[in-house]
């Protein structure tokens, strides 16, 4: 069991920590790792990346500056093994794709988000925790997706918590709550098709088919989703968010919740329980959506 939350609510300056606030009522839900995708109102390339050790920060730097040069940056110890490098990097947004590929081929390097938009923080623990050690800072932004993790079928490794992203579509994020019974064979359809795996999570196959139908294929959002809702078997639901709109998806079984609540055209929630929306709206009366049901908010 996982648990889900989203957040529409424009020109923003706590929609993180609104985020946390959200996931710090689903706690009981997942205590293995906690996650958030942040889009910020900026037009600046910015890299958070994991690394096993503060000594492959070089090796890290040496890749970027194949593409550009870092303009500031910070590095920091997170909750667990890992150490966090977060930079600016003033370089062609047309070959973030190509940079965040070339940083995941590193054993010890993985991409946790790369884009002008999009932040990706996640971590061990609680999301108190993930507040705690990573002090997200209060800016302006535009909506989210965030995830508590209960690690059932992969490892105990932040690289394979949630949120994710595909490198086809760098601006993409997805958090799941679920499985995907036809995990290999859809991971050996795509890996056919030239698409590469950093991790063995089904969250990152999820994450590559989106991005792989939108950018490759030329489909919308909403399109992409109706294919996934036809295309995986199992139990799930899903958020993805791009720098312009969020996704939600159910699968036809309805096993695993997804509510969302619209308060009057300025905020939307989502969340797998009506009770982490009340942080954001105290008097909430939730909409389930229904089994097998695909919809499209656009910021």
């Amino acid at each position: 069991m996982c648990g889900i939350a989203g957040l529409i609510a424009k020109d923003s300056e706590s929609l993180g920590s609104d985020l946390i606030n959200m996931l710090r009522e689903l706690v009981h839900r997942g205590r293995d790792a906690t996650g958030v995708a942040i889009y910020e109102q900026r037009d600046q390339i910015q890299a958070r990346v994991s690394m096993t050790d503060l000594s492959y920060e070089k090796d890290l730097q040496d890749i970027i500056k194949n593409y550009g040069h870092i303009t500031n940056s910070r590095s920091y110890a997170g909750e667990g093994i890992f150490t966090f490098f977060e930079g600016s990097i003033d370089m062609d947004s047309d070959k973030v794709s190509d940079l965040n590929w070339d940083i995941d081929t590193h054993p010890n390097l993985c991409v946790h988000s790369l884009g002008e938009h999009i932040k990706v923080y996640k971590d061990q623990g609680s999301a108190e925790d993930l507040k705690r050690r990573h002090k997200i800072p209060p800016v302006k932004a535009t909506h989210g997706i965030g995830h508590v993790r209960l690690a059932t079928e992969s490892v105990e490794n932040i690289n394979f918590a949630h949120p994710f992203i595909s490198y086809i579509y760098p601006e993409l994020a997805i958090v799941h709550n679920g499985q995907f019974t036809n995990y290999f064979n859809m991971r050996r359809k795509l890996q056919n098709l030239g698409v590469r795996f950093k991790t063995n999570n089904d969250s990152e196959m999820a994450a590559h088919f989106l991005a792989y139908q939108i950018k490759e294929k030329g489909m919308d959002l909403e399109e992409a989703l109706y294919l996934a809702l036809d295309t995986f078997d199992g139990v799930f639901t899903l958020l993805v968010s791009t720098s312009d709109q969020i996704g939600a998806l159910r699968d036809r079984l309805g096993i695993k919740p997804m509510l969302f609540f619209e308060e009057d055209g300025v905020k939307v929630l989502f969340g797998s329980e009506q009770i982490c929306l009340t942080p954001i709206v105290s008097d909430v009366y939730a909409t389930e959506m229904d089994p097998g049901g695909v919809k499209v908010w656009s910021v």
